[in-house]
């Protein structure tokens, strides 16, 4: 039996690939510009990270091991909105951390009547079962469902704000 890492953690962010030439031209404005786009982007992802903490504590099935989860999901300052999930913080009563409870307690773990490795021993289980199956992977319980709800209002936020920082430096006359 392998042993999960106890840091594991996740960065959720778009595929930076899609942005490469915005952030080429990001990267030819002047420092307080970034700044300022990374401070209007903060709050983005401050919002973002709060819906999922709020998502955390509706959990359908094991709301005490996503409410271990809920406080390591943090904001990132950057200038695309980010969010970092997991870590070694966190203890659930059998000494697991918020990094090991991560995966199962948002995708769920295997049922059946030979057992699994999410089941223990007294017949209990450690996970809620396996989220319903989307495209290649599964839909998720909270933290994905989560996103995709609220991608188009970060979506939106994040274009107001670029177009915003992009506004006031061409108006200072630097482009």
């Amino acid at each position: 039996m392998v042993m999960a890492e106890a840091r594991q953690t996740i960065k959720i962010q778009p595929d930076l690939r899609d942005f490469r030439g915005l952030l080429k031209a990001l990267n030819q404005m002047d420092k307080e510009a970034n700044q300022e786009l990374k401070d209007d982007v903060a709050s983005i992802s401050e919002w973002t990270a709060g819906q999922m903490r709020q998502a955390a504590y509706a959990h359908p099935y094991f709301p005490r091991q996503a409410a271990i989860i809920a406080p390591t999901i943090r904001p990132n300052k950057d200038r695309i909105p980010n969010v970092t999930i997991g870590g070694s913080k966190g203890r659930a009563s059998g000494g697991a951390n918020a990094g090991q409870l991560l995966f199962g307690n948002e995708f769920g773990g295997e049922r059946n009547a030979r057992g699994s490795q999410s089941a223990f021993p007294n017949g209990g289980f450690r996970f809620p079962p396996r989220s319903d199956r989307v495209g290649r992977g599964n839909a998720g319980y909270w933290i994905f469902p989560t996103l995709k709800a609220a991608q188009p209002e970060i979506t939106q936020r994040w274009k107001t704000a670029v177009m915003k920082v992009l506004s006031n430096w061409d108006k200072a006359g630097v482009m």
